[in-house]
């Protein structure tokens, strides 16, 4: 796997956080994580973010 693809992968996901980040800043239960994970031999780079406190998820893959 080609590290410049994966970083830019990483990159990806982790700016497309900034406006749930931004509009939940103030919220306790604001949760997030970007793992790498293979599913069926292909490797995805996952984002999640979860709000408890406003009831609201977002997840994102994208192919590494």
């Amino acid at each position: 796997m080609e590290d410049g693809r994966r970083a830019a992968v990483i990159a990806d996901l982790v700016g497309s956080f900034e406006t749930y980040l931004a509009e939940h800043r103030v919220c306790d239960g604001l949760a997030g994580r970007i793992v790498e994970v293979t599913e069926n031999d292909v490797c995805w780079g996952v984002a999640w973010v979860e709000c408890v406190d406003c009831n609201v998820q977002w997840e994102r893959r994208l192919a590494v």
